[in-house]
């Protein structure tokens, strides 16, 4: 993998959208903001393995979402197998 370029000033911030407004989360809550900068800070392919909560119940009403990146529903017991199984196949 190539060098992390690291996000000293908020201009740096890339202005990609890769979490959509118009999710049904309440209104206050921070996980909109850290998923939105997490996205935004982390390089390369990104892939979401969300297991059920309230994110997941919010961000997903059919027929729309709020991931503008490929996301994956998952159980609980199963989120690390399964974000390690797509670690490895990005790796190949």
């Amino acid at each position: 993998m190539g060098e992390v370029k690291q996000i000293k000033t908020l201009k740096e911030i890339p202005r990609e959208e890769l979490f959509a407004p118009g999710h049904r989360l309440c209104a206050g809550c921070g996980i909109p903001q850290l998923v939105r900068l997490a996205l935004k800070a982390v390089p390369g392919p990104k892939v979401v393995v969300n297991a059920t909560g309230c994110l997941e119940v919010a961000t997903t009403i059919f027929p729309y979402t709020s991931w503008g990146v490929p996301w994956v529903h998952i159980a609980f017991e199963n989120a690390a197998a399964v974000a390690s199984g797509i670690e490895s196949a990005l790796k190949v």
